[in-house]
């Protein structure tokens, strides 16, 4: 049978005998919301608390935007949040970057999206910045009890409250995308980032595990609770009012909005409901991240590869289908993730061990994973040299390494997963 399997902008067909075909996962279909704007009027018409107008009434407010690295509406976010804030003496607009690349251009279009809906609500104080960790204007606020500083950007701080639109998603090692990373790491300096993402080395540091997750025995994640300590120091008395969605392809099937942890909990339920699969290992999958932007660059992509490794049994083979149009990382990452990966394996792992650097946790993780597998094959736009530099094997022709599976082992069972980066596989305990 055919199947199409997201790639770049487009889908990748592949062949697959039906007697081959372990499965196809992917995040479950829910029928998105006709008109998306519709709905966060609802929701934000509807909060758990107070409404947003009332809460924002001449306060000093600082909206906190995702980056483009998020296939979100934003346009949609962003103008059903703004005239809610007509009444506030002051709004501060942060495009949450983390450590993630400043001026990209869609980062230049959010901004240009953020300055017309405030023109259009005739907004009569507000300033708009994109968020660079590595800015000199910051604020100490202290440390968590873990150790981590929480060193901020400026403009983030001492406001009256706090406004958080988050796309919500599992993510490989914070547990989900949620209200608390649009703080740490999204107004943080480099130095924050770093000590936080260490914990990434645990592994209780993984997806499913959240201290908002409704489940009390799922709330122990030492690097999500750092980022919920930071969360709170950074707020300090203020009000945080959370706007959270869930999407598909870029289309809303989920909003919610009001008092972060209510909103956080349902949240993860629906995605634990949609989003999380208990598989049998196979010894042959097939992984996309989701196309684009989720599979922009090998740094962004290698998240998809995080959340499905439990569907591959130990020394099997996974084809990894990734454009990676924005080449191997962000520039600042390329010397700790993909650099750091050109080594051999135990030496990645062995130096990473002894002294974390901001993006190491990437290569660490993708070296345990090499070690575990047999092969990572690789389709995608990066050249052979950049992908088996780091371990990899790179195909130009993914329906070949599907044949010579087949030719192999005729019984092999083929698992797909697709949009990788929005689902969470866990491997069954039979």
């Amino acid at each position: 049978m055919e199947i199409a399997i997201t790639y770049g902008d487009g889908r990748l067909k592949l062949k697959i005998p039906e007697e081959n075909l372990a499965g196809i996962i992917q995040p479950k279909q829910v029928a998105p919301k006709s008109n998306t704007l519709a709905e966060l009027e609802r929701v934000l018409d509807n909060p758990h608390g107070p409404r947003l107008s009332d809460l924002t009434r001449s306060k000093s407010v600082c909206v906190l935007v995702e980056d483009h690295t998020r296939d979100e509406p934003h346009w949609d976010l962003i103008t059903s949040v703004v005239p809610r804030l007509r009444d506030a003496s002051k709004v501060q607009f942060i495009v949450t970057t983390g450590s993630h690349e400043v001026n990209h251009p869609n980062n230049l279009e959010i901004v240009e999206m953020i300055k017309r809906a405030a023109q259009d609500s005739h907004l009569r104080d507000y300033d708009v910045i994109i968020h660079d960790c590595h800015a000199p204007d910051m604020v100490d606020l202290g440390k968590t009890s873990r150790g981590t500083p929480v060193i901020i950007n400026k403009v983030a701080a001492e406001h009256d409250v706090y406004v958080s639109l988050s796309d919500m998603k599992a993510h490989y090692f914070a547990g989900y995308s949620n209200v608390v990373k649009n703080f740490l790491p999204g107004v943080c300096a480099f130095v924050s980032i770093e000590a936080n993402h260490a914990m990434a080395l645990d592994p209780r540091s993984t997806f499913g595990l959240h201290p908002f997750h409704p489940d009390e025995k799922r709330r122990e994640n030492p690097l999500a609770e750092d980022m919920k300590e930071a969360m709170e120091i950074i707020a300090g008395n203020a009000e945080i009012f959370l706007l959270a969605v869930i999407t598909n392809s870029g289309k809303l099937v989920w909003a919610d909005a009001g008092q972060i942890e209510s909103v956080t909990a349902g949240a993860i339920e629906i995605l634990d409901e949609t989003s999380s699969f208990t598989v049998t290992p196979q010894e042959r999958i097939i992984v996309s991240p989701g196309g684009y932007p989720q599979d922009k660059s090998l740094y962004h992509a290698q998240r998809a590869i995080e959340l499905t490794k439990n569907a591959v049994s130990r020394g099997g083979e996974i084809l990894f289908l990734a454009e990676c149009r924005d080449g191997v990382a962000p520039e600042s990452a390329i010397e700790n993730f993909y650099n750091k990966l050109t080594a051999p394996l135990d030496k990645v792992i062995g130096s990473i061990s002894n002294q974390y650097h901001l993006y190491e946790h990437k290569a660490y993780k993708f070296a345990e994973l090499l070690k575990a597998v047999s092969k990572i094959w690789m389709y995608t736009e990066l050249d052979t040299r950049t992908v088996e530099a780091v371990h990899l094997k790179k195909t130009k022709d993914p329906q070949a390494v599907v044949d010579r599976w087949i030719a192999e082992n005729p019984n092999v069972r083929i698992l797909v997963l697709d949009k990788g980066n929005k689902i969470a596989v866990y491997a069954d305990s039979n």
